[in-house]
């Protein structure tokens, strides 16, 4: 029997991060995660499958690609202005050098967190501050391919460090999709 959400409010949030619970929400993502074979929709039943698990507001997935950023779906509740898959929304990895170096030397963190990165995001983001808020690296084989980002509401409770060691656990499994995906893109871009 696999994994389904919690049923009322109180389970909701707290889950219990460990041992059987933790390995069958892990299990969840990577059967989610396995038919696909684009990146776009790998990328968005990722962070659906993600955004449920978490009990989080929204998710974005955002790539580096050479030394830029780029924004490749949001999910959940989003800003009027945000569209699920951004077209062309790339900006260099040193418009946000606080988010890169945290990320490319694979590490997470928290809105709660007194870290530049928290800083930086809340000085520089164009909307509405989330309440809470989390950043963790997508990571396969060593190489960091870009940010899953989480967000819940003022009304929800905030993410603690245990969220963010699951959190960390589910964008690897992302992060071990994505070489062959691209691979696969490759492979079809070549035949076509």
């Amino acid at each position: 029997m696999g994994w389904t959400p919690p049923q009322n409010a109180a389970a909701r949030y707290h889950r219990g991060w460990t041992g059987a619970g933790r390995s069958e929400m892990i299990r969840h993502l990577v059967i989610a995660v396995d038919p696909f074979e684009e990146l776009s929709s790998l990328a968005y039943g990722a962070a659906a499958s993600i955004t449920e698990i978490m009990a989080a507001t929204s998710a974005h997935i955002t790539l580096i690609v050479d030394d830029q950023f780029c924004d490749l779906v949001n999910v959940g509740e989003l800003d009027p202005d945000q569209v699920t898959f951004p077209v062309n929304q790339f900006y260099p990895l040193d418009s946000f050098p606080a988010a890169a170096e945290r990320l490319l030397s694979h590490r997470g963190y928290l809105s709660t967190d007194t870290l530049a990165v928290v800083t930086e995001y809340i000085a520089q983001h164009p909307r509405v501050v989330p309440a809470s808020f989390m950043g963790v690296p997508i990571v396969a084989g060593g190489r960091v391919y870009g940010e899953l980002f989480l967000t819940r509401a003022k009304n929800e409770p905030g993410f603690t460090s245990e969220d963010l060691e699951l959190a960390i656990d589910l964008a690897t499994v992302l992060g071990g999709r994505i070489p062959a995906v691209v691979a696969m893109e490759d492979e079809a871009a070549d035949r076509a």
